[in-house]
């Protein structure tokens, strides 16, 4: 056998080896492809985080919080702001984040995860999702989701002292949605019109705070994922909404009275 003709085997055995390979890597990726899109469309549904929302409700049987805090409520970036009590203290605050969440997600889960604490006030942080490339929601459709949720919140029905304060906070591009950042702004510019529409209900613009001089995002601000703000990013979030919190609702922090004693030393609720 010729030396030619050995390579010429190897070569081939080579090729279809490659061949092989590319075909494997091609059918993962289709598959992994498959599985990302199926995720996207079936997070649009909200009992897609029903598990979540069970364990809110056990947490709360458990270890039920106190009534007249403020539940932040929302998706991935109420989720995962790991530090929010500390962030907001001395705001007394309840964290319901969950999933992706979408708008609408919230409203079909307030009455479970949101109601029942009798809440001060009700920060939201939702909408970017709703907006997502895959399955994305017009800016109008999340104007009217966050009008219905409103609504729940503070039905007409209801005194507007008895009520509970609600805060939007504005959608934040980041840099791995950089296509649908002209959506998010009409969907601000919607949102922020919506709340002066509505008494009791205002626009936070955080989006704006994570702007660079010359008005673009300041990615320094995000992990890897290009999604997800990092340590530096909740800060800059957690400053400017305490700030809001604390002007709109300090005075009535402060002016709860604290616990007194009773003669065997301990501590009693004031009335």
């Amino acid at each position: 056998m010729s030396l030619n003709r050995v390579d010429d085997g190897v070569s081939r055995g080579w090729r279809r080896g490659a061949i092989r390979v590319a075909a494997i890597v091609s059918a993962l990726l289709l598959v992994l492809f498959a599985f990302l899109v199926y995720v996207l469309l079936a997070s649009s549904d909200p009992g897609y985080w029903a598990g979540e929302i069970a364990e809110f409700e056990r947490l709360d049987i458990s270890n039920p919080p106190d009534k007249d805090q403020i539940v932040f409520v929302g998706g991935g970036t109420i989720r995962q702001w790991d530090n929010l009590e500390q962030a907001l203290a001395p705001l007394p605050v309840i964290k319901r984040g969950f999933g992706g969440a979408h708008v609408s997600h919230v409203t079909a889960y307030a009455p479970r995860i949101v109601l029942p604490h009798e809440p001060s006030a009700v920060v939201v942080s939702a909408g970017a999702d709703d907006l997502a490339d895959v399955g994305g929601k017009p800016p109008d459709q999340v104007e009217a989701d966050m009008a219905e949720l409103i609504a729940l919140l503070r039905p007409s029905g209801l005194r507007p002292r008895d009520a509970p304060q609600v805060y939007i906070l504005s959608i934040t591009p980041s840099p791995m949605r950089s296509a649908r950042w002209p959506a998010f702004a009409q969907a601000n510019a919607q949102l922020s019109a919506l709340a002066d529409a509505n008494p009791g209900v205002y626009f936070v613009d955080v989006a704006s705070l994570i702007a660079t001089d010359d008005g673009r995002m300041d990615e320094s601000l995000y992990k890897w994922d290009g999604l997800t703000f990092n340590e530096e990013g909740y800060a800059v979030l957690g400053r400017a909404v305490r700030q809001r919190l604390m002007a709109d609702l300090g005075a009535r922090l402060r002016s709860t009275p604290p616990p007194t004693a009773d003669p065997l030393g301990r501590a009693v609720p004031a009335p």
